[in-house]
């Protein structure tokens, strides 16, 4: 088959396991041909999305300027590309669908949809970072055009964030199946009136070659090494963290916290609560390193901490867990999907910091409880996220609704 995944970055050299470059990889590897539309930003040089045009993993890449409509960079490409016999679009806010899925349905391409995280939709939930605290909002999204119309009619000023609701949203009714990436996922889409659509539930995975590959020298630094990876934000727990620092430094003085992200504007504020805590000599700022460095780092730290306000689903779980590191994590949807508390990593109540100090002092000082949750996670690693396993549940998909679609011609 010929397929097309249209997504955000997600294809990029700087980054090895975002969902669009292992999806695409793991289709090239089973034999099919291999497109993928994704965002040209040539501004966020750190997260290699510069060249337009260009070939990764076999998976042949084009690169366009995210709008919504008029998007004439968008209409240019897909005039030239071969037909697709399947779209795979990725992401809840991808600005890329309104045009594309007009293009593919008047030319009877069937479209699949992976939405990666429906809390991350600014109009389905009051605040992205803590979207749990809250009730979502289904009543918001706006899907036809004579919704469109009325709200607009009701609130003239705001209008223009009326349409942009209406373009991430609407393309959402034209999809012939949707791949959820969780049961969570599943839930929400099923909520939203979309169950008569749904695919089978296939989590994400990673490019396991290169996560059992090699390495560079880790950084020198004295253990306990406790990474943070990910960006700097509330919903990622960042300030968690910092909170757990003092605790872990009393019982450990040499500890050192190692920060990797390539949220740089947030590094003043983080820096700033480490000295009010008093331990900033123990934080280690790295900000944006190498795919191979931070695996380098991964296999070399003593605990994982990813305590989370919200994951569309924790591809960072799965690469503590590939680099035999056990991971700490927040009972949440989505994380509760992946870890099994006390056999593959540990859940820790929601926003408790408290409880996130006494999990890194337990995985610190309990050697046969370390070793039980690393076997744990390579186990869960081959028998849940084996890549070869899952892609040929998504092929199955593509498969079915390209012979619907033939049934119906």
């Amino acid at each position: 088959m010929r397929i097309l995944i249209i997504g955000l970055g997600g294809i990029s050299r700087h980054f090895r396991n975002w969902p669009e470059r292992t999806l695409g990889q793991s289709l090239v590897r089973t034999g099919h041909d291999v497109y993928a539309l994704t965002y040209w930003q040539p501004e966020a040089p750190h997260l290699g999305l510069i060249e337009r045009a260009t070939t990764i993993d076999g998976i042949r890449v084009i690169r366009v300027r995210p709008r919504i409509a008029p998007n004439r960079d968008l209409v240019s490409v897909l005039r030239n590309l071969p037909r697709p016999d399947v779209v795979h679009l990725m992401h809840p806010r991808n600005v890329l669908a309104w045009e594309a899925v007009r293009w593919m349905r008047r030319r009877r391409v069937p479209i699949c949809w992976t939405w990666l995280g429906p809390f991350h939709d600014r109009w389905l939930v009051d605040d992205r970072e803590r979207p749990y605290e809250r009730p979502p909002h289904p009543e918001r999204l706006i899907m036809t055009a004579h919704d469109l119309v009325r709200r607009i009619m009701r609130e003239p000023l705001r209008a223009r964030d009326h349409w942009r609701n209406y373009a991430i949203h609407a393309p959402l009714r034209q999809v012939n199946r949707f791949i959820p990436c969780s049961r969570h996922e599943a839930d929400v889409l099923t909520n939203l009136g979309f169950g008569k659509r749904m695919g089978p539930v296939v989590p994400l995975w990673l490019d396991m070659e290169f996560m059992n590959g090699p390495a560079p020298a880790p950084p020198s630094l004295t253990r306990p090494i406790i990474p943070y990876i990910g960006q700097l934000t509330i919903r990622k727990c960042y300030d968690m963290i910092i909170d757990t620092m003092p605790v872990i430094v009393r019982r450990y003085p040499q500890a050192s916290f190692v920060f990797v992200t390539h949220n740089q504007a947030q590094r003043a504020d983080l820096l700033r609560r480490a000295a009010e805590r008093g331990v900033e000599r123990n934080l280690h700022f790295l900000g944006t390193i190498s795919e191979e460095e931070k695996l380098a780092l991964l296999r070399a730290s003593d605990v994982l901490p990813f305590p989370s306000r919200y994951e569309g689903f924790g591809l960072p779980i799965l690469e503590g867990m590939a680099a035999g590191v056990p991971v700490i994590s927040t009972d949440i949807p989505v994380v509760n999907e992946i870890v099994v508390h006390g056999e593959n990593g540990f859940l820790i109540p929601y926003d408790d910091a408290e409880a996130l100090s006494r999990a890194i002092l337990t995985l610190l000082e309990a050697r046969n409880l370390r070793e039980r949750l690393i076997a744990g996670g390579q186990r869960a690693l081959q028998e849940r996220f084996a890549p070869e396993r899952l892609v040929r549940r998504i092929i199955a998909v593509y498969e079915e609704v390209v012979g619907e679609y033939h049934f119906r011609l």
